[in-house]
């Protein structure tokens, strides 16, 4: 009866998970000065792909996750490594003076979702 138990809570449990934290360390050249900038970490099953999309962003700011090498809008691919483990730069850029203040953020991939805290710009 615990083996099924064990079984039944492995498998309600999402196969991805998505974590977000301040931005600490090295900026990535793609990125800009006048982001907030959060870390997100991915972990899901190696090799598996899922698609990351930004929602609730305020009008006028862009959310953008950024790699060392290229950042992309509002949503991106992404392929687990073998680690099972995918880090982002993830930003919020107020794009406009006449822009609300203030933005946050929901990612979502897969059957997994996080909040982004509230930016101030």
């Amino acid at each position: 009866m615990l083996a099924a138990f064990a079984l039944t809570l492995a498998l309600a449990q999402p196969v991805m998970h998505l974590t977000v934290q301040p931005w600490t360390g090295k900026d990535l050249t793609t990125t800009t000065s006048a982001a907030a900038k959060y870390r997100l970490l991915v972990e899901g099953k190696p090799n598996a792909t899922v698609r990351l999309e930004a929602t609730e962003v305020a009008t006028g700011w862009l959310a953008a996750f950024c790699t060392p090498t290229v950042c992309a809008p509002q949503r991106v691919d992404v392929t687990i490594p073998a680690s099972g483990q995918a880090v982002y730069q993830f930003e919020l850029i107020r794009e406009s003076e006449t822009a609300a203040a203030t933005s946050g953020a929901t990612i979502t991939g897969g059957d997994a979702s996080v909040k982004v805290p509230p930016a101030h710009r």
